[in-house]
């Protein structure tokens, strides 16, 4: 089982699982002062999502960032509106306070263009109450004429207060220097590559959060039974089965027509850019409403990216009082959209924990497929069974002639079949191709793509390797004429 979530454990783990050892500076200021824009500067790119609108940040956002000989964690936070009632802010105001407990260094951040006044006062006594060295940034000074401003932020008593300018990089510089000064000197390995990179994608309230949170084993990102809780992307690092894991979970995505705000069309867009950040892909579905159109959408989305997938059907624990059996739902959502049959389907509860611990080695079995690489030989024979057991179609007044096939590429998969002729090929007989090869190299239901490609040869294999051709499993990959 995973480990309990404990409400103990929130941002201070967080911080301290992302830090390993580096020294940590931690981003807070009230919702709208420029934080994510100072944190984007500061990290050299768009991790944090902009907008005008108070309270986009909630979840913590992390990254590493190196200014001279010094590298450190900078950690972005939610706004710290003291007095918020939303159930969502209350939960970023606590997980902002819990990460300034973990830092070394805080940047208070105000707007200079509004002024210091006494909520930025009070929450700023708040943060000076963890005895954590604190900076001042006075952000949104674009013009000389608004210095005015760096004196109120003097008059609070901070030991150091910088001018910056997070949109146009003003004083940014400083702000570095100064930071630098006061982190800590401790000594830290370098942080290893994830050997997987895996996202949780799906409609909005699907449970995605939840299920990160039990990976995780403590409250990584903040649940609400509203959707739209979680914007920016979130980042785990886990050890499973020898494996280092960098787990993500995005933003839930929606239809174009039902994306309404600014604001989430933003967050969607992260998601989308996320699936080409990651490997392998969990679909997290409700159990409850089996595979949507939306989800088909989502599935169709990963699989034109190339990317390997699995579902997650989550919510199972009141699917199954109400009657649902996997066999069933199983048959049913394959019968509905038979192009989901190379992904497994997993029945998870994120409340309980039930299949929660299947989720990471199923991703793990689904990257080691993705990535998998066959001798030109043994295709060669899976071909000859193939072609034996049943003969090729006719196209046109003449028959289908494979002669040899060669891997030509990886994740995904790329089989190259070089054959009498190059277009044309039914669709049935590339799926039964695709079929056998699946079944008779293990990458059947595994969650992989495969793709085939056919070109056109007079030769067969063995005619080839008698003339002391290269085979193209050793040459570079052209560009196909036929893909499925």
């Amino acid at each position: 089982m995973t480990r309990p979530i404990k409400s103990t454990e929130r941002a201070s783990e967080i911080v301290a699982q992302a830090a390993a050892g580096l020294p940590v500076v931690v981003l807070v200021g009230r919702a709208n002062v420029g934080k994510s824009t100072l944190f984007n500067r500061i990290v050299g790119r768009r991790r944090a999502i902009v907008s005008p609108v108070a309270g986009t940040t909630r979840d913590l956002n992390i990254g590493r960032t190196t200014h001279g000989e010094r590298e450190f964690l900078v950690v972005d936070s939610g706004g710290l509106e003291l007095y918020a009632a939303p159930a969502a802010t209350e939960r970023a105001v606590e997980e902002a306070l819990r990460a300034v407990a973990a830092a070394d260094v805080v940047v208070f951040v105000v707007d200079g263009r509004e002024g210091v006044i006494s909520a930025d006062a009070e929450a700023l006594a708040l943060v000076r109450e963890t005895g954590r060295p604190t900076l001042v940034a006075v952000n949104k000074l674009d013009h000389p004429g608004q210095a005015a401003a760096v004196a109120e932020a003097y008059a609070l008593g901070a030991a150091g207060v910088v001018s910056v300018s997070a949109a146009h990089g003003l004083g940014v510089e400083d702000l570095l220097e100064a930071i630098v000064a006061r982190l800590p000197h401790r000594e830290t390995a370098p942080q290893a590559r994830p050997d997987l990179r895996v996202a949780l994608i799906g409609r909005p309230n699907v449970g995605k959060s939840s299920l990160l949170n039990r990976l995780a084993g403590f409250q990584r990102a903040i649940v609400d039974d509203r959707p739209g809780t979680t914007r920016d992307p979130v980042d785990v690092r886990l050890s499973a089965g020898g494996r280092n894991v960098l787990l993500i979970d995005t933003a839930g995505i929606r239809r174009p027509t039902r994306i309404e705000e600014n604001l989430e069309q933003f967050s969607v867009g992260r998601a989308i850019e996320t699936i080409r950040r990651a490997e392998v892909l969990m679909l997290v579905i409700d159990a409850s409403e089996g595979v949507t159109d939306q989800d088909a959408r989502l599935a169709r989305l990963v699989e034109n990216n190339d990317r390997a997938m699995v579902i997650v059907c989550n919510k199972w624990d009141a699917a199954a009082r109400a009657g649902q059996r996997v066999p069933v739902f199983v048959r049913d959502a394959y019968d509905r959209h038979p192009f989901l049959e190379f992904a497994p389907i997993l029945f998870t509860s994120a409340i309980t924990g039930d299949g929660v611990d299947r989720i990471i080695p199923a991703a793990a079995r689904a990257g080691d497929a993705w990535h998998a690489a066959f001798q030109t030989a043994h295709l060669n024979r899976v071909l000859a069974e193939v072609t034996a057991a049943t003969d090729p179609p006719l196209i046109g007044r003449r028959r289908l002639r494979l002669m040899y096939v060669t891997q030509t590429g990886a994740a995904p998969p790329r089989f190259t079949f070089f054959a009498n002729l190059e277009r044309d090929i039914p669709v049935h007989y590339v799926r039964f191709l695709e079929n056998r090869f699946r079944e008779a190299l293990g990458l059947e239901n595994v969650g992989t793509p495969m793709r085939l490609e056919f070109r056109r040869t007079g030769r067969s294999w063995a005619e080839s390797r008698e003339r002391g051709e290269k085979t193209p499993s050793v040459a570079r990959p052209r560009p196909s004429r036929k893909r499925q």
